[in-house]
């Protein structure tokens, strides 16, 4: 017996959607003007379990706030707030002088957009 069309689409969608997930950093120059030692410092940058949080030109400056109450941070990205995974949060000083979030998406059976945090650096003091 064959996989059913639809398994095959889903499996075939994970792939691409894994796929993407990792693809390489996207830098059209916008950070040409960045230290190196700076962009060196990002690329090594890594969450709570050791995964690495990619190149500068991944991650996006963040609007974020500390949520006291449930004691974790939140971002805001395209339009809603996020909870960030503890995990996901990058321990350390900032020497980027500003919050930035590293995350990917997919969309879901409904067809909402879904997004997923994949680092977070919290702004200077935060």
């Amino acid at each position: 017996m064959g996989m059913h069309p639809c398994k095959r689409l889903l499996v075939l969608m994970a792939v691409v959607v894994t796929a993407s997930a990792d693809a390489p950093a996207r830098d059209n120059g916008q950070y040409a003007n960045t230290d190196p030692e700076i962009k060196d410092w990002v690329k090594r940058l890594t969450d709570k379990s050791g995964n690495g949080c990619c190149a500068t030109a991944d991650g996006f400056p963040a609007d974020y706030d500390w949520n006291v109450a449930d004691d974790h941070y939140r971002v805001f990205i395209e339009g809603a707030w996020y909870d960030v995974p503890p995990d996901a949060v990058v321990a350390g000083p900032n020497r980027l002088g500003h919050a930035t979030v590293w995350y990917w998406w997919e969309w879901d059976s409904d067809g909402k957009k879904i997004h997923h945090i994949r680092c977070f650096l919290p702004g200077p003091g935060g």
